[in-house]
């Protein structure tokens, strides 16, 4: 029965992913015809993956929302546990967000389309030049009023725990004179596990925590960037304790 439940739910999903990038990738293709910024190809994908969340029975609950800033662009700090992670992100954090994002995904009918209206940002991390005109980029991008998220550990987390924060991963909120906001992720590792295309719905719990500025004042040698590290890894306890984070 259980097989059954998962297969259904992965039916599901892929059926959804092709048919809401197929309708929503040329209304944000046409969307950027009228709006140059990308912010309403955003806007539509924001509603693509919001949709993606709710048509397959994910549920999302965002807390400390109190602590994202509204009248500049932030640097989103989060932990990486599994795909989901990006559609939970896009669809409930409301603030104009850019992703970077491998540029061969760049070149899938609509969804690539969709991505380049939206003014995300491709990079090709085998290549230096194009990585370092890619991070030139994200930074006009975040200085141009967009925000940025980030996932320091380089990838996703096999078994849900935390792995080390890739040292670097903060220059561009030190380039872009931004602040850090730490971000919890915790649920969505176990509903595409890494390595696997089985969908098991279940529940994100997203968390954002007080912005982080220190590095906009001395110079950052990893101690501000495993700081949050901490704050992630102490918020993950208190919800496994069952206390509020």
């Amino acid at each position: 029965m259980k097989k059954l439940n998962s297969f259904y739910h992965t039916l599901k999903f892929w059926t959804l992913i092709i048919s809401l990038s197929f309708t929503l990738g040329i209304a944000a293709v046409i969307a950027r015809v009228f709006d140059s910024s990308g912010d309403s190809s955003h806007n539509i994908a924001r509603l693509w993956c919001r949709l993606l969340c709710k048509w397959n029975g994910v549920k999302v609950e965002i807390t400390g929302l109190e602590h994202m800033l509204t009248d500049q662009p932030q640097i989103f700090v989060s932990n990486h546990q599994g795909y989901f992670d990006i559609f939970a992100l896009s669809a409930y954090l409301p603030v104009q967000i850019r992703w970077v994002a491998k540029s061969s995904l760049f070149k899938i009918p609509f969804m690539g389309w969709a991505m380049t209206a939206a003014g995300y940002i491709p990079v090709t991390r085998t290549d230096r030049k194009k990585s370092y005109q890619a991070f030139i980029k994200t930074v006009e991008k975040v200085k141009e009023g967009c925000s940025i998220i980030i996932f320091p550990e380089g990838t996703r987390s096999e078994d849900g725990k935390l792995g080390e924060f890739k040292k670097g991963s903060n220059l561009i909120a030190s380039r872009s004179n931004s602040p850090m906001v730490p971000v919890t992720i915790i649920g969505s590792g176990t509903i595409i596990k890494k390595g696997s295309a089985i969908i098991n719905p279940g529940s994100v719990k997203i968390i954002l925590s007080p912005p982080v500025r220190k590095h906009l004042e001395e110079k950052d040698d990893g101690k501000i960037l495993n700081s949050i590290r901490d704050t992630i890894l102490e918020n993950q306890r208190r919800t496994a304790a069952g206390e509020e984070a």
